[in-house]
């Protein structure tokens, strides 16, 4: 397992809905950042609500998803990843996992929330419902041990996590339909490396689901 790119942006304006600025796009670096519990030096979100924090300090794509996405022919950094990881996909990924990158550690938090935005990225909103009908979307890391990181950088996989993978979990929030996904959900909920927005998201979903029996 190897890092192959390291992708920092800046926000930026787009004519998006009347006027966005996003930092969604990111740009690979040939040179090593440093990597803190704030995320990378240098990486800037303009929603500071839905994106970054110490609990999505870090968002990590699976390369391979950029052929699953039909979006090979753009660089690394184009659905807005801080870190684009080869030889691993979400199936293979649970929240709690860690990846060890040198001196950094990374501690797996949430799937990916895709948000509009990307869609504005490719044209149509259409590929965001695809990309989250895959369940392929990512993962986000907060950083529990400093340091720098750059490509070509080899990752170790520290199978720490519990519960259902990444990909599974998402698709049952994402679907929230039977009660194998509210299964799914509430298995979550006692993972203590879940992300406090999944969390609540997690619980606002049960909640609806037990008020409608």
């Amino acid at each position: 397992m190897q890092v192959v790119s390291v992708n920092v942006g800046q926000v930026q304006s787009y004519p998006w809905r009347g006027g966005t600025r996003s930092g969604i796009h990111k740009t690979p670096l040939d040179t090593a950042v440093l990597v803190t519990e704030k995320g990378l030096e240098g990486d800037h979100q303009a929603d500071l609500k839905n994106h970054g924090g110490e609990d999505k300090a870090v968002l990590i794509i699976p390369t391979a998803n950029y052929v699953l996405h039909g979006v090979s022919q753009h660089a690394f950094g184009f659905l807005g990843e801080n870190i684009s990881l080869s030889e691993v996909d979400e199936s293979q990924v649970k929240v709690g996992d860690r990846f060890q990158i040198d001196d950094v550690i990374l501690e797996v938090t949430q799937p990916r929330s895709p948000c509009w935005k990307l869609g504005e990225m490719n044209g149509s909103q259409l590929f965001v419902k695809n990309y989250s009908f895959s369940g392929r979307v990512g993962f986000c890391c907060r950083v529990l041990a400093a340091g720098e990181i750059q490509a070509s950088m080899p990752v170790k996989h520290l199978k720490t996590g519990q519960g259902e993978n990444i990909q599974t979990l998402f698709l049952a929030k994402f679907n929230a339909s039977s009660m194998d996904d509210y299964a799914v959900l509430q298995e979550a909920l006692e993972n203590p490396a879940l992300s406090d927005s999944w969390s609540q998201s997690i619980r606002q979903t049960l909640t609806r689901r037990f008020k409608d029996d």
